[in-house]
């Protein structure tokens, strides 16, 4: 475990004092053409380019709203776990975390608020079943920690294809900032998450995450649903309609379905090596993110 020293108020940087706001532009693109639930679709591709962007810039939009609801709720366990604990590196250490979640939140709610797109605090029926499963959890059991890391991960792959950068076409300046200082503070999040995951799980008895492991992977395909094909709404705001059409062209695209199965690999594989018997993706016909 990291030393209370690593996690002292000195290493700290406001992540809202990083970031030129003023340079917040809707004419470019927010995620890559090639990460967005659409990309390889004959009919979307033949779209202008500004309704392509635009979808981009929503498609982001949605994974900062992800982000938002994900660490809202995070921060209220660790919290919880640093009122409880009597460990004071432990306490250092959960605390420390909850600053630079704070920090990610305000991140996301300042660009949200210069776009223009506004913060929507509505969810679909996946997320209130997501919510519902995670009540049910106990802080700093094993099944907590397995959720940790799907949450913390599956967005963050995300982010990484954005980091990439856009071929040969231009990518928010602003946007790009916002991932590169999320991903730095995420990677060691996902370590940790990672460590308590593999040490709880070790303390969890065969029978019993025979037995959760259902519900896990219920949980990750919810959660993964959400994050990766954004409800019908959001098409029709970039002016495709009808949204339930595109939202269904997204969940057959073969291009999305190969991206997601690969931004899911490295986590249930990880889950599966802590002993989860998590199952791939499947197809949720009947619970709909939004849709």
């Amino acid at each position: 475990m990291s030393s209370v020293a690593e996690f002292s108020a000195g290493r700290y940087e406001d992540p809202l004092a990083g970031i030129d706001w003023d340079a917040v532009d809707r004419d470019c693109w927010w995620l890559p053409p090639s990460a967005l639930s659409l990309s390889g679709v004959a009919a979307f591709e033949a779209m202008p380019l500004a309704t392509r962007r635009r979808l981009s810039q929503l498609e982001y939009v949605h994974l900062l709203q992800a982000g938002l609801w994900l660490e809202s709720q995070f921060m209220a366990r660790l919290a919880i776990l640093a009122h409880r604990t009597k460990d004071a590196e432990r306490q250092v250490r959960f605390l420390h975390e909850v600053r630079e979640e704070a920090g990610h939140s305000l991140m996301f709610v300042e660009l949200l608020r210069r776009s223009g797109f506004g913060v929507d605090k509505s969810r679909g029926l996946a997320m209130r079943a997501v919510d519902a499963l995670g009540g049910l959890v106990p802080s700093n059991s094993a099944l907590f920690w397995a959720m940790v890391v799907v949450g913390e991960e599956l967005p963050d792959r995300l982010n990484r294809r954005l980091r990439r950068g856009v071929e040969d076409d231009t990518l928010s300046a602003v946007v790009y900032r916002i991932a590169d200082i999320h991903l730095r503070d995420e990677a060691a999040h996902s370590a940790y998450a990672r460590e308590q995951c593999r040490r709880t799980a070790e303390r969890c008895a065969r029978w019993q995450k025979a037995l959760l492991s259902p519900g896990l992977s219920i949980a990750i395909d919810l959660y993964a649903r959400h994050v990766y094909y954004p409800p019908a709404d959001l098409y029709a705001r970039a002016g495709l309609a009808p949204g339930r059409a595109w939202r269904r062209a997204a969940l057959a695209n073969p291009v999305r379905r190969a991206q997601v199965a690969e931004m899911l690999r490295p986590s249930l594989e990880f889950l599966r090596r802590s002993g989860w018997r998590v199952a791939g993706r499947r197809p949720a016909r009947r619970i709909e993110s939004g849709a």
